[in-house]
C-alpha cells in the first residue's frame, strides 16, 4: 500500500497567514509603547450637526 499524500497548503497561503497574524501582534506592541500615535486618529464617532 502506498502511503497518502498529505494534503498541504500552498506557501503563499502561509505566508499571507503569518504576515496577518505577525500585523496583529505589531499593531498591538505599538499601542501598548506608542499611544499618543493612535490617539489622533478618527475613530468615527458622530459629530452633532450645527444649527444654520
Amino acid at each position: 500500500m502506498e502511503p497518502k499524500k498529505k494534503n498541504k497548503p500552498n506557501s503563499l497561503v502561509i505566508i499571507l497567514f503569518a504576515l496577518v497574524v505577525l500585523m496583529v501582534i505589531i499593531y498591538f506592541i505599538l499601542v501598548t509603547f506608542f499611544p499618543a500615535v493612535f490617539s489622533s486618529m478618527n475613530t468615527g464617532d458622530i459629530q452633532p450637526v450645527p444649527n444654520k
